[in-house]
């Protein structure tokens, strides 16, 4: 894997710093790594906005832009769960809303060369378990959504709604799309999504129960299904949990 790397830091001598530790780890780890640098949020914004293509991120928070690190931060989440963010900072204040956006982890300045380096271990390790993801664009805006969120898809006539597994809350969270179900189904791994009905895709890891006309989920989601439908959505169901309790017995052998 290639990794893609952000250093957002406006000193232009610790910004060298970083990119020195960064390859030096990358070179130790055997690990490919792009680096790029950016002296502000704005400037990586603009960036991301047409990417979205970054894996990790190494931010600084009093950047003397219009907007901080922290702030960044919240506006990548809004749209992307799987960057790996690392606050590289000065301003200690800040790291209990480290946890709000999932910050990989919060360094304070100055950075040991050591603590740097663990803490890119860790990092790799994330990125090692990265699940997949879908990426939607709309007009100017895109968003990367993990697979693993989507509990259910349902298709209006020339739309569709995701309904995600909530990151807070009991219910889930839906978002809409302008894309035909057929089109969406072919962007999705065909091994874990089921179509239960003409106007409704499913997500088998959150399959709770098979009714005679319903789908029960997780998170109180039910969704029809219809009679053609239902002798292939059990076997579909029944092979997945089969083939997972297998997995989870391999250890043990």
């Amino acid at each position: 894997m290639l990794l893609k790397t952000a250093i957002c830091e406006d000193n232009p001598t610790q910004a060298k710093n970083m990119r020195r530790l960064l390859s030096l780890w990358s070179r130790e780890r055997g690990q490919a790594a792009v680096i790029q640098d950016y002296d502000s949020c704005e400037a990586f914004l603009w960036d991301w906005n047409q990417k979205m293509d970054f894996d990790l991120l190494l931010l600084d928070i009093d950047l003397g832009g219009e907007i901080n690190g922290m702030e960044l931060a919240r506006r990548i989440r809004e749209k992307d769960d799987e960057v790996v963010i690392i606050f590289v900072t000065g301003l200690p204040e800040y790291m209990s809303q480290g946890y709000d956006v999932r910050a990989c982890h919060f360094l304070v300045k100055p950075v040991e060369e050591g603590k740097l380096l663990t803490v890119l271990d860790r990092a790799l390790k994330e990125l090692a378990k990265r699940e997949e993801y879908l990426l939607l664009e709309e007009g100017a805006e895109a968003w990367k959504i993990p697979v693993s969120r989507i509990l259910y898809v349902e298709a209006f006539s020339h739309t569709a709604a995701l309904y995600l597994v909530p990151e807070s809350g009991e219910k889930a969270v839906c978002r809409e799309v302008k894309m035909c179900l057929g089109d969406l189904a072919e962007r999705l791994p065909r091994a874990g999504f089921i179509r239960c009905h003409r106007s409704y895709l499913v997500y088998l890891p959150y399959i709770r129960r098979i009714g005679r006309v319903q789908v029960f989920l997780d998170y109180g989601a039910e969704v029809p299904v219809s009679r053609g439908k239902r002798e292939e959505v059990y076997r579909a169901f029944m092979e997945y949990h089969k083939g997972k309790l297998e997995d989870d017995s391999l250890p043990g052998i």
